[in-house]
């Protein structure tokens, strides 16, 4: 396996890899939704038989509770309730999107897809709709995708990161078990108004050793090998994104990174210079959402007033593939 640091040199000296942008893309509404019935720690080791205790998860990942959703609740139902309020705080009625894309690795079927299934609770029809898989990567794969439709014949896009990630996980395996949680987080984007991607890339490298779910079985993780990955690839894909889009990096007013594991986000935030209020972080409360981290996040910063139009956002996400991009924004 190619360590992370010569892993990036070789990324970093190929001449294929292409950053995209700027493109016009305006955020109109952003939502989110998560299960209600909430896990903690205590109760993840008690009820669910987690070989751990409290302390050394919120201590190895800084979660202390998250979200499971109920056995009969699907990725479309929470998609769609994401999407709903998205397009309240949009003012837009499901029949004005021309587009919607779901990012997700827990689909409802194999077929059709999730966004089709969004798409009919939304009671529409008409627009284009199909899923994308990128696994914690997938929110910024599909926005980077929905924005470049705009810049041709689609006006309006939703664009959700949904996954169940408890489904995916065995309670034996402290490795995986204690991360993960539930939950979905939209926005609507439109090719009208000021706001705009100004940088994109998206990159992958084929590795099923470091991370992986096999179809019908539960995630196997080397922790190393993913801390090793993440810490290099995060702060050089916000450097490599400032650089393309003439930003410095201090003029980033947030950064919404995948919600992976506390110590990851403050690693990559320190080695950036940024400090950690600028940072969006949510994972204490609901684990790590895989798809969905990144619209969870991004919903409650802005609902904070986070961040105004004008201002420049930094999303990355990385993941299994081994997957790792990021948009850098200017709302």
């Amino acid at each position: 396996m190619v360590s992370a640091s010569k892993l990036w040199t070789r990324i970093r000296e190929t001449p294929r890899q292409k950053s995209w942008g700027p493109m016009t893309a305006s955020i109109l509404g952003t939502g989110a939704f998560a299960p209600g019935n909430v896990v903690d720690n205590e109760s993840l080791v008690t009820s669910y038989g987690i070989d751990s205790t409290p302390d050394w998860i919120a201590s190895k990942t800084g979660i202390l509770e998250r979200r499971f959703a109920s056995p009969e609740t699907t990725a479309s139902d929470l998609a769609t309730e994401a999407a709903l309020r998205a397009l309240e705080q949009a003012g837009m009625p499901p029949s004005d999107v021309d587009l919607f894309i779901v990012a997700t690795s827990t689909p409802d079927f194999t077929m059709p897809s999730t966004a089709c299934l969004v798409q009919e609770k939304l009671n529409t029809e008409g627009a284009m709709a199909f899923d994308i898989t990128n696994a914690c990567a997938g929110f910024v794969t599909a926005l980077d995708i929905a924005a470049r439709c705009l810049q041709t014949n689609t006006e309006t896009a939703v664009v959700i990161g949904v996954d169940i990630g408890s489904r995916l996980v065995d309670s034996n395996d402290r490795t995986t078990s204690v991360f993960f949680g539930d939950g979905a987080g939209a926005v609507v984007l439109s090719s009208e108004g000021g706001g705009q991607i100004l940088a994109s890339r998206l990159q992958s490298r084929g590795d099923t050793e470091s991370l992986n779910v096999p179809v019908g079985g539960t995630m196997t993780m080397n922790g190393k090998a993913i801390w090793n990955f993440a810490t290099d690839v995060f702060p050089h894909t916000v450097r490599y994104l400032c650089r393309k889009a003439n930003v410095p990096v201090d003029q980033i007013k947030l950064l919404v990174p995948h919600q992976a594991n506390e110590n990851i986000i403050r690693c990559g935030a320190a080695e950036l210079g940024i400090p950690m209020e600028r940072v969006a972080v949510n994972i204490e409360r609901y684990g790590n959402t895989l798809a969905a981290s990144i619209p969870i996040a991004l919903d409650e910063a802005l609902s904070d007033g986070r961040a105004s139009p004008g201002d420049y956002v930094m999303l990355v996400g990385f993941g299994a593939g081994l997957s790792w991009g990021g948009n850098l924004l200017r709302l």
